[in-house]
């Protein structure tokens, strides 16, 4: 393994001071000389056609410049569907879908004017529950979709009937998960500013900028080079600030048109739990078939998720999930159905690790209580069936690189199972679960590409501009590609300054997504980087008369191989190679699209968790007491990082397993919108978290290198869930488990 300086070494976030003294701008920052603020009306009702909607009293209120509803939006947006108008038109289906929209001199003037709008409304009987919406009679939300189905996907490979018949055992279970928000630190926001009324730049907190902008050229009937999107420092995404996907994003465009001012919208705090698209609550149904010695012949899952009001991302989510589920174990036999159904409540979208944490939760969960059925080790269990390098899957991907049943044998040793499960203790309990996850994604039914930009580009002092496709949500995007360039280059990674978020002056990518960033955009930033290298050596060799191949770069110096004491600052080399007749400078880029093997993705990241926690049987109460996390990363190209992302996906996903829900009231309005009542683990909450880093080196990806974000939550509820049978004896199949529920289930028995 080659020594490197940069890569595989613990880098603090080279933005780090920036956010810690408060000096990061960020889109709710930004404010403009002449600016109007502007916000939402919004529906009371879950489901009504829209009679009429009176302006005029709102129209007169001084300070208001534009009062806009439904006829002024003609546009339709949407990911999966184009299902959605920015405001309204004919009815709502959701509480809270926006119906009209006031721009005026403050906010105070705005919430003035919204509250003098009159709309009638004939209410429509609604229906909030998937199964329901089903049924015949039900509700129709969509005229194009009869029956509420907003999606519908299948996967299948062999025959689950034969495996079954061919299983010594068969079990079926079915599991419900929670809707959950992203809780962004950042809320929605966007501010927009009209050039000569034909060029459009929305200021947008955003993860990916390049995908807004087409959304908004398309809607807006522009060409793309007429729409410029800007992302600053973006606070918090987790799949939520994906596209332009919300009202806000086309309603300030048209206010600041039809005012000829910039203008500002955002969410409140409140806003921002309940209409910035939840995790959406699915049902899953699975039936497995093992042999005695633990081997699965078959699996078939049965998925309804919840899209709320408008499709949204929900039926790619519930696609991609059968995907990735056909992946993690070696079985041929699978068939998976999954169903996204319209119902009257906000829309949904996708949350970190996209489905893959509900549909990991149902098949671990189940694999669980089938290693207690037959008597079985959970972890054996797991490396028995786990995915090998080299596996053609169920649902036809090859893996390229895998360290599964690693991740496994790993935590099982950090977290002394072998030794705990000889010598139990009362009310103790141990947990495992695993999972799989892609480094980029092809959606079904969305372009065959999945692409990440690079531009390099030495400055006269040496430094070198790098401008990505990629978006720093906060993980520390920025940091890991300075790593790469940096390494390549040969120069300080205080020399590499990174640009990103601007769709005029960055290149075009799928933005930050899909654990994509590493390994995506990274390789992006090393091909570019290589080619630049190429032309620095280049350069250089031309000036200390030799061949370029006699030369190394490193340390900000150009040096001879065999001499490293002879050679020159990259400054004088770049200075030299820009300020001479034909003189050039050296700048490069890089478009690169992963290859997909036929596959939705280029690479799967793997990963394990294992738990041990106590329940107390007389509250129910379940006390985590350590967490040990295991993931296949490829190549961590900055340990600390990705130590980081892990420990952060553990307390997102102990957030999923123990309390987090949104809980609504029977006409779908979210009764626990606000840090307080919505149960979200604090600092105090977390336990001890151990972090292990498996390197399988991916032989596409940079350095090796594959995501790690999002498999980081993966795998956390179903390690919890299996740990509060291993304390108490009782199953759990329905997400979170509170302690009301597991006192209930304690009592019950």
């Amino acid at each position: 393994m080659p020594d490197f300086r940069y890569v595989g070494r613990s880098v603090p976030k080279v933005d780090g001071r920036l956010k810690a003294t408060g000096s990061a701008r960020y889109t709710s920052d930004l404010s403009f000389p002449t600016m109007l603020w502007a916000d939402l009306l919004r529906s009371p009702h879950p489901h009504a056609r829209i009679l009429n909607i009176d302006t005029s009293r709102a129209q007169k209120l001084p300070g208001v410049k534009a009062v806009i509803t439904g006829q002024d939006t003609p546009m339709s947006f949407g990911v999966s569907k184009q299902d959605q108008t920015p405001l309204a038109r004919h009815k709502v289906r959701h509480v809270g879908d926006a119906v009209a929209a006031v721009a005026a001199v403050d906010m105070d003037t705005v919430r003035e004017a919204l509250s003098r709008i009159k709309v009638d409304y004939q209410e429509l009987p609604a229906v909030f529950e998937p199964r329901r919406a089903l049924a015949p009679g039900a509700p129709q939300i969509h005229q194009d979709a009869p029956d509420n189905v907003a999606g519908r996907c299948r996967y299948q490979n062999g025959s689950v009937e034969q495996a079954f018949a061919e299983a010594d055992y068969v079990c079926q279970h079915t599991f419900h998960t929670q809707r959950m928000a992203h809780l962004c630190p950042e809320p929605h926001n966007c501010l927009a500013v009209w050039e000569d009324q034909d060029r459009l730049t929305l200021y947008l907190s955003s993860q990916m900028p390049s995908l807004a902008s087409n959304m908004l050229a398309q809607a807006f009937g522009l060409p793309s080079s007429k729409v410029r999107v800007v992302t600053n420092h973006v606070g918090g995404g987790f799949g939520s600030k994906t596209l332009s996907r919300f009202p806000m994003d086309y309603v300030a465009p048209i206010l600041a048109k039809r005012t000829g001012r910039p203008v500002k919208m955002g969410h409140s705090r409140a806003e921002e739990f309940i209409y910035s698209s939840f995790q959406p609550a699915y049902e899953i149904n699975v039936k497995t078939g093992v042999k005695r010695d633990g081997t699965i012949t078959g699996r078939h899952f049965q998925v309804i998720s919840d899209c709320g009001g408008y499709a949204s991302y929900v039926p790619a989510v519930t696609s991609v999930d059968g995907a990735l589920q056909g992946v993690l174990y070696r079985y041929q036999n699978y068939l998976y159905e999954g169903t996204a159904v319209y119902t009257n409540l906000p829309y949904g979208g996708a949350l970190r690790s996209v489905g893959s944490t509900q549909i990991h939760f149902a098949g671990e969960a189940q694999l669980n209580m089938i290693a207690a059925e037959l008597g079985l080790d959970p972890v054996e269990l797991r490396i028995h069936n786990a995915t090998r390098t080299g596996d053609k899957t169920a649902v036809g991907a090859v893996v390229h690189s895998c360290g599964l049943a690693e991740c496994l044998e790993k935590v099982a040793h950090e977290i002394g199972w072998k030794e705990k499960k000889a010598d139990p203790r009362p009310n103790r309990g141990l947990g495992v679960g695993c999972g799989v996850h892609f480094t980029g994604i092809r959606y079904p039914g969305s372009p065959d590409a999945d692409f990440a930009g690079a531009a390099i580009r030495f400055n006269d002092d040496g430094s070198v501009n790098l401008a990505t496709s990629c978006v720093d949500i906060g993980p520390g995007t920025s940091t890991v590609l300075s790593q790469i360039a940096a390494e390549v280059l040969g120069v300080d990674l205080e020399c590499i300054h990174v640009v990103y978020g601007d769709t005029e002056n960055c290149p075009m990518g799928f933005g930050t997504r899909a654990s994509r960033n590493t390994a995506i955009g990274g390789k992006a930033v090393m091909n570019a980087a290589l080619e630049a290298k190429e032309h620095l050596l280049k350069a250089a060799a031309q000036k200390m008369n030799t061949d370029p191949r006699e030369l190394e770069a490193g340390w900000g110096r150009v040096y001879l191989r065999s001499r490293p004491e002879e050679g020159h600052d990259i400054a004088e080399i770049v200075r030299f190679h820009r300020y001479r007749s034909n003189g050039q400078a050296i700048m490069t880029s890089c478009h690169w699209d992963a290859p997909s093997h036929g596959n939705t993705s280029f690479a799967f990241s793997f990963g394990a968790k294992a738990v041990e926690l106590e329940v107390d049987p007389g509250t129910g109460r379940v006390k985590v007491l350590e967490v040990v996390a295991a993931n296949d990363l490829g190549k961590a190209i900055n340990p600390l990082g990705a130590v980081g992302q892990i420990e952060g996906g553990v307390y997102m996903g102990l957030g999923a397993a123990l309390g987090e829900a949104i809980l609504l009231d029977e006409q779908g309005r979210m009764q626990n919108a606000n840090f307080l009542d919505y149960r979200a683990p604090t600092a105090l909450d977390v336990p001890p978290i151990k972090s292990i880093l498996v390197e399988s080196n991916d032989p596409v990806g940079p350095f090796g290198a594959k995501g790690v974000g999002e498999m980081a939550m993966i795998g956390t509820p179903d390690a919890v869930a299996g740990a509060v049978f291993d304390a108490c004896g009782q199953w759990i199949t329905d997400l979170p488990i509170t302690a009301e529920k597991l006192l209930s289930a304690l009592r019950d028995r």
